[in-house]
């Protein structure tokens, strides 16, 4: 049986509206768990379950609306890619901790893909605001914080090394924007590792670890009033 134009609008549209309202069902369910504390940031961002959801604004705004200073854990134990920890300590110039300050991260895939499906979700901003790795996070008391991830890789057809995208805000301080490279990224050398450091990129060497992981790496960012 054929079915008309006006029939095939109608259920597309049928369709959508369920899919928007199931979205919408899911991302109270989330607001739920986290209001109530019967799970974290870490627990929702590492669920399979909830994995559709992370290119939507209402989700994210939740994961920063909830974010602590716990250990931030942003893919699920069977995301492809190697399992990397990222210790991180935020300073003022003066040197002391800056603690509080909410940081905002996103970063590739293993394949170097932002969205699920694609390398890229709509060009750079759309990267920022939708790319399926991401997380909030806040510095504790000394300005350290802690990320569980896989290691990204740089963009398909490109020649830009592997990084973490990464920003902080703090009160007294100015916003911040840089990107986590790692020394040992063969796309890291000659011109492209000098114009990484132009840009105040900052690049860490792989360190021991324990299981799962397979590699650490430690940063210290500097904040500017």
């Amino acid at each position: 049986m054929k079915l008309s134009l006006i029939s095939l609008l109608f259920l597309a549209g049928n369709l959508t509206s369920c899919a928007q309202n199931d979205s919408t069902a899911t991302i109270k369910e989330v607001e739920a768990k986290l209001k109530n504390g019967s799970t974290s940031v870490s627990g929702i961002l590492s669920d399979k379950k909830y994995l559709a959801l992370h290119p939507a604004t209402a989700f994210r705004e939740l994961i920063k609306k909830y974010c602590t200073d716990d250990i931030l854990v942003i893919t699920s134990a069977d995301e492809p890619g190697k399992k990397i920890k990222v210790l991180c300590t935020v300073k003022g110039e003066d040197g002391l901790p800056v603690s509080n300050a909410l940081v905002y991260l996103y970063q590739t895939d293993a394949r170097g893909w932002y969205a699920a499906d694609a390398p890229h979700v709509g060009g750079n901003e759309g990267d920022i605001r939708h790319a399926r790795l991401f997380g909030y996070v806040k510095t504790n008391k000394n300005g350290q914080f802690e990320l569980h991830t896989t290691k990204p890789s740089g963009y398909p057809r490109s020649d830009l090394p592997a990084h973490i995208h990464i920003h902080f805000e703090a009160p007294g301080f100015q916003s911040y924007g840089t990107e986590f490279l790692f020394d040992d990224d063969d796309r890291l050398v000659g011109t492209i590792r000098e114009q990484a450091i132009q840009n105040k990129f900052l690049v860490a060497k792989p360190e021991k670890t324990a299981a799962p992981f397979q590699q650490q790496f430690s940063y210290t960012v500097t904040m500017t009033k």
